[in-house]
Order: C-alpha cells, then structure tokens, then sequence
C-alpha cells in the first residue's frame, strides 16, 4: 500500500493545487465560471481514480489528521498543529489508519475526500509524515 501511495503523490499534489488555486480565486473575488471550473477539475482528478486509489488517498488523509495533535484557539479560526513524535514506521502507519476504510465502496471513498473541506491540510501532513 505504501508503493501506491509513493506512485500518487504526484495526484495528491495536484489535488491540493487545486484546492490552494480555488482558495485563491476565492480570496480575488474572481468569477463564479472560473471556480466552477478549478472545483470540476478536483472533482475529476478524485473521481478518475481507482477504488484502490481512493483508498490509499484517504488512508494518507487520514494519518494527516490522526498523527499530529491539533489546538483549536477559541474566538478564532486559528488551528495549531502540534508536532508529536511519530513513532511507527510508514508501512504501519498506513496500516493503522487503513483499517476501516477496508469495508467503504469506492463512491464512499469518492464522496469522503471531494466533500471534505480540508483535504490539503490533511494531506500535506500525511503526505509530510509518510515521506512521500
């Protein structure tokens, strides 16, 4: 599993572009046709992958939130991440984190990443703590 996960960073990456052009486009007030666009473009790159894919995608999301500790600061949307150590090597890491996502189909995969709104945090950290 982490051998695909090696193989899709470049689609990981690509993904959180995506997401960050979209940000951007938000913050420029620019057109609703061209954020329709960039969110279509997202929606095909998690889309055209395979149920395996999906899988491998959400486990890295998913050690990018379950790996760190995160502080909420109250009266703002100010989210610290916290660098715990990580003491389990990659391959059980993805194991740890993969084990019941076993059971979802691929449009479950599918809808878990396109409708989540902080993939790119997810996966820039995952990503960072896999190595990949």
């Amino acid at each position: 599993m982490y051998s695909l996960a090696k193989q899709l960073a470049g689609r990981m990456r690509a993904i959180m572009e995506v997401e960050n052009e979209i940000a951007v486009s938000k913050c420029k007030d620019a057109d609703d046709k061209a954020i329709l666009d960039l969110e279509q473009k997202r929606s095909e790159l998690i889309n055209s992958s395979t149920r395996d894919e999906l899988f491998v995608i959400k486990t890295v999301m998913k050690v990018g939130r379950g790996e760190r500790g995160y502080r909420f600061h109250a009266g703002s949307d100010e989210i610290e991440i916290i660098k715990l150590p990580i003491e389990l090597s990659e391959h059980e890491l993805m194991q740890k984190y993969s084990y019941y996502l076993v059971h979802k189909t691929e449009r479950e995969l599918a809808n878990s990443i396109e409708f989540n709104t902080v993939v790119t945090e997810e996966l820039r950290e995952g990503m960072e703590i896999l190595k990949l």
